[in-house]
């Protein structure tokens, strides 16, 4: 890589990370793809940059995208657009920093990737979404004879009660499940969340036999002593505090044991495993049934710790296609009922008055009869 290009790009990693705030994971990705474009440059100065540059490196990113190389390995879609989305915002730095605003204007402009790998790349995944029923068979299926079991049954339990994310639930303290108020509070300076937003989760109506394991599992950890700061779900069941005891008890470091706990408990129960934060999904679509009012949906959109309910609605809370098939065929039956009834009731009407009496007063007798 080119000396001046490699000290422009550490200036550039520094903006990120002090005047954007970002964090070292993604700065660590964009500088990857930064990267791969001065790569592309050899030993061209930056301060030289022609929109053929640009083209020349977008034509290495999908290639085979555009059959001009079958050779070599295509990248997916969203990684072709997300690099080229990290180069278009270093370039638009670039050109207002000393030594570069005589770049070409509309340089960045150039960085725009083919209009259909982006719809590609923003095409949502079909993602295996559990139902209400399939949480609760996992639940049934894992026992509670040991300490790591009630554990493990708590840990799916308290997925299903709060819509917890796994970053967070491995970084809950005892004290902020309050079982009396029936919520979970995240207090963001404690607890991984998401955007470090600290947020109250009310439980959600999922039934008392999911709360009942959450609240039994809390009250078994304050029997054994333990503490408002001790994990609620602790590393090492095994050897968690026991009364007067000054053992300290572990936090796990990564979410990875909580797939284990659901992979293990969805073999046992003989359902498809769902990933941790499909249970949200599985939330945000029982919300569109809980919910009788718009206030309604928009409070148990909150509650799910998002802002704008069009999140739950697009990204959270699509519907299966049995499902989404099942609703509109079911219009058009009631469709079909409503007009037939129409009709009946416009014969009724053309009869003199009556037969019209004649016809509510057997019709009164059948239902009574």
């Amino acid at each position: 890589m080119h000396a001046p290009t490699a000290l422009t790009l550490y200036f550039y990693q520094t903006h990120m990370k002090e005047a954007r705030g970002l964090d070292a994971k993604t700065i660590s990705a964009r500088m990857r793809h930064l990267g791969q474009f001065a790569a592309s440059l050899g030993e061209k100065e930056l301060s030289k940059l022609t929109q053929d540059d640009i083209i020349g490196f977008k034509k290495t990113l999908n290639a085979t995208d555009n059959g001009e190389n079958p050779g070599h390995r295509s990248l997916a879609a969203p990684t072709v657009v997300q690099t080229c989305h990290d180069l278009k915002t270093f370039l638009e730095w670039l050109s207002k920093e000393p030594g570069y605003r005589s770049l070409q204007r509309d340089l960045a402009d150039y960085c725009t990737p083919p209009r259909r790998l982006t719809t590609i790349a923003h095409t949502p995944k079909t993602k295996h979404i559990p139902s209400a029923a399939d949480i609760i068979s996992t639940l049934n299926a894992t026992p509670d004879t040991t300490l790591q079991d009630r554990r493990d049954r708590a840990v799916i339990a308290c997925l299903f009660l709060t819509g917890v994310r796994d970053g967070a639930l491995v970084s809950l303290r005892l004290k902020h499940m309050d079982i009396n108020r029936r919520c979970l509070h995240q207090d963001a300076r404690e607890v991984k969340t998401k955007f470090s937003k600290t947020m109250q989760t009310n439980w959600f109506p999922v039934g008392n036999g999911i709360a009942a394991i959450v609240t039994d599992w809390v009250e078994e950890r304050r029997t054994f002593g333990a503490q408002d700061d001790d994990p609620l779900f602790p590393r090492t069941p095994s050897a968690v505090r026991g009364p007067n005891s000054d053992h300290k008890e572990a936090f796990w470091k990564t979410t990875s044991p909580i797939r284990q706990i659901i992979r293990k408990a969805t073999e046992a129960a003989g359902v498809q495993y769902f990933k941790p934060h499909s249970v949200r999904a599985t939330l945000a679509r029982m919300c569109l049934t809980w919910a009788r009012t718009p206030e309604e949906l928009k409070a148990l959109s909150q509650n799910l710790g998002h802002e704008n309910i069009s999140t739950t609605m697009e990204h959270y809370a699509t519907l299966s296609d049995d499902r989404q098939r099942e609703l509109v065929l079911g219009m058009s039956d009631r469709d079909a009922k409503s007009e037939e009834n129409m009709e009946l009731v416009d014969l009724i009407y053309q009869l003199p008055s009556e037969s019209r009496r004649v016809l509510k007063a057997t019709a009164q007798a059948l239902i009574k009869g």
